[in-house]
Order: C-alpha cells, then structure tokens, then sequence
C-alpha cells in the first residue's frame, strides 16, 4: 500500500480501458430473460399472455415454433410445386393440341 501513496503522483490516467479487459457482460451467472408480450392465438383468436401460456397453446393445437430459414423453404417448395404441376399442364395441352391438329390436317 506504501507504494501506491508514495507513486501516486505517476499514474497516468487516460480513461480507457484495453478492449481485452472489458467485460462483455456484468457476471457470467445465468440471464434474466423476458415474458412474452400477449397475442392473439391465430387459431382461436384467445389472447395468450406469457411465456407458459404460449408454450400450452401450442402444445394444445399440436403447433411448433418455426426453425430459421423454414418459412422460406416452404414458400419456395411451393412455388416450385406450383411450377412442376403447370409444366406438366403445359405437357398435356401441347399433346391434345397436337393429337387436334394432326386429325384436323389429315
């Protein structure tokens, strides 16, 4: 203790701190985290308040929660669905106009 006092006077004081000594979060103990906001159950229109009550509904209409990047791959499966099922249309009237014209031009 007798050094500080006595080196007091050679401290350079600069206000920063070395990013590698800063702390990310305050403690490494666990997190606190948030109750959800209520909403209104797309199925039953019921409002659901909280973090127990969505994870029952859900379970009660036999729902997930959605994983990342899911909704997107299946609004493309769909469009891709929706394209095979008109190629194959397509397929088909071209066949029947042909069969049409052939007889036609006999």
């Amino acid at each position: 203790m007798g050094d500080y006092k006595a080196n007091y006077q050679q401290i350079v004081w600069n206000h920063t701190v070395p990013v590698s000594r800063c702390a990310t979060r305050a403690s490494n103990g666990p997190a606190i985290v948030g109750d959800y906001e209520a909403y209104e159950c797309p199925i039953t229109g019921k409002m659901i308040e909280g973090r127990a009550a969505h994870a029952e509904n859900l379970k009660r209409h036999d729902c997930r929660i959605l994983e990342p990047g899911e909704k997107e791959d299946n609004a493309r499966r769909g469009r891709e669905a929706v394209e095979a099922e008109n190629r194959k249309r397509d397929a088909v009237i071209d066949a029947i106009a042909e069969n049409v014209g052939n007889e036609y031009f006999r």
